[in-house]
């Protein structure tokens, strides 16, 4: 076989044909900004072609613009955290992040749904809410290091479905189960209006040049339980999955955590791959299990867990990768470190990660 360009090989990975070698298809996030500058120097898609590696970007930048007429913003930051007001005709909402100097990012600690009225003017934000079509970061991003590689496109403007968006960023996973007890008519009135502009997003997006489309969805069980993923995920992730079909596309699920009664749902939505998949600690099931539960034609991205990924030394990650490599080998699969890499492995670890894939 003729050798592949990197777009050729990971696609054909993901859909199942025969490639000329496995491609390896690192995970970037939380390493980068640790590297040291020469390395940086290099960009991205340098280090990746540096390496060996098949250049994947996750979530490139997605062609839809969120306008909100009569919705003002106010962020101020310090050394330690950053706070975001945001004011509407309707109200206020405040909500708080916390650096971590060590992991160069920010935690939410204070989420800005609080309270009933508070879920009111986040409905006030979504009726007014005006999409747009903007492919401007999109086309800098295809011309830049999306021009080497697989794009997969972020398909909605908040990144998320619409109750991982109210799990994650709005509300908060305890506080969220209160709420649907506690006021059940105003959370679905949320939701639904949430999920009116998601599908709305989606339509536009599926317009873009991207092949395959995915969403942070951080999809786990620690987060909520099957019967709340099958009621608000999987109903609106279904709905992307039909229309990007309807545009020849593919939705690839983003997963980052405990999986395991979350697949069979996922694969009824019509997905076509599980990316980031990870064995425990991170996960709850092994690649091999996953590889067993999925159907054939469901294809899985990831496989190498983060935490042995920054704690085995070379001599054990060589066999560690391979049994990896042996237990995706059933469908179609692209390795890769799962969801993203602990700051502290060394750039000889990827090297070597590609090696293995090559031969």
């Amino acid at each position: 076989m003729d050798e592949m360009t990197a777009k050729e090989r990971i696609t054909c990975a993901i859909e199942g044909k025969p490639v000329d070698r496995l491609p390896f298809s690192p995970f970037l996030a939380y390493v980068w900004e640790h590297f040291p500058p020469e390395i940086q120097a290099l960009g991205q898609l340098g280090f990746l072609q540096e390496v060996g590696a098949d250049p994947m970007w996750r979530g490139a930048p997605c062609p839809v613009r969120v306008d909100v007429p009569g919705l003002e913003e106010v962020r101020t930051e310090d050394g330690e955290r950053i706070a975001v007001e945001l004011s509407t005709p309707v109200g206020k909402l405040h909500a708080v992040w916390a650096k971590s100097q060590e992991g160069t990012t920010a935690f939410l600690f204070e989420h800005p749904l609080k309270t009933v009225e508070d879920f009111k003017v986040q409905l006030w934000i979504e009726e007014h809410t005006e999409l747009v079509y903007d492919p401007a970061k999109m086309n800098e991003h295809l011309q830049g290091d999306g021009r080497e590689g697989l794009s997969i496109g972020m398909l909605l403007p908040r990144g998320k479905s619409a109750f991982q968006s109210l799990v994650e960023m709005y509300v908060g996973t305890v506080e969220l189960v209160y709420a649907l007890a506690d006021y059940p008519e105003t959370v679905e009135a949320l939701w639904q209006a949430m999920v009116a502009n998601d599908l709305k997003a989606a339509r536009l997006a599926a317009e873009a040049p991207y092949e395959y489309y995915i969403t942070w969805e951080d999809s786990s069980t620690t987060n909520y339980s099957p019967a709340l993923y099958r009621r608000y995920i999987a109903t609106e992730l279904q709905s992307f999955c039909e229309i990007l079909g309807g545009f020849g596309k593919s939705y690839i699920q983003h997963v980052c955590g405990h999986a395991r009664a979350l697949l069979p749902i996922m694969e009824a939505q019509g997905v076509k791959a599980i990316e980031s998949l990870s064995s425990p600690p991170t996960g709850d099931l092994s690649l091999g299990e996953a590889r067993d539960m999925l159907s054939p034609g469901v294809g899985i991205i990831g496989g190498i867990e983060p935490i042995h990924f920054l704690n085995l030394s070379l001599q054990e990650l060589e066999p560690y990768v391979e049994e990896i490599i042996a237990a995706g080998s059933g469908g179609p699969f692209v390795l890769a470190n799962s969801d993203s890499c602990p700051p502290g492995v060394g750039i000889d670890k990827f090297k070597l990660v590609a090696q293995i894939a090559r031969r």
